[in-house]
């Protein structure tokens, strides 16, 4: 079982694939499922063990109405004429370099490939989303 690291991490998310990675659970829209996704990396973000880290989530395309788009640890960003994948790869490429701790949260196995190459961690959405399992509730 992996936990979530207590060393201070930077988390870079995509968005839709964590969304989409859940839809088949829940018989909900889209953006209940990004509301709900976003309320959950907040409060997560509150709780002790995981406030020393920043979860920088990522959505594909231009901006849309999520709420608030800095929350506690959580800063939401939209890619707008990029994709996730490129802002992903080119945020873990530079954080990295300059010696900080960064995990990329993707299910695109060509994006976890090349980050790897750069030496950066990456986790599917899932197993993200399973490290906080441990200590909630």
């Amino acid at each position: 079982m992996m936990y979530t690291t207590t060393k201070p991490t930077i988390y870079l998310i995509d968005g839709l694939n964590m969304v989409r990675s859940f839809l088949y659970e829940f018989s909900r829209t889209e953006d209940e499922v990004t509301s709900d996704f976003i309320d959950f990396l907040e409060s997560m973000s509150l709780q002790e063990q995981y406030n020393m880290h920043e979860y920088n989530v990522i959505f594909d395309g231009s901006f849309r109405p999520v709420g608030p788009l800095y929350r506690a640890g959580v800063h939401i960003e939209f890619s707008e004429q990029d994709t996730a994948d490129q802002i992903i790869y080119e945020k873990a490429s530079f954080l990295h370099a300059s010696g900080k701790r960064v995990i990329a949260v993707t299910d695109d196995r060509e994006l976890q490939n090349a980050l790897k190459k750069e030496g950066v961690k990456t986790l599917f959405c899932q197993k993200f989303y399973r490290s906080f399992k441990t200590f909630d509730k």
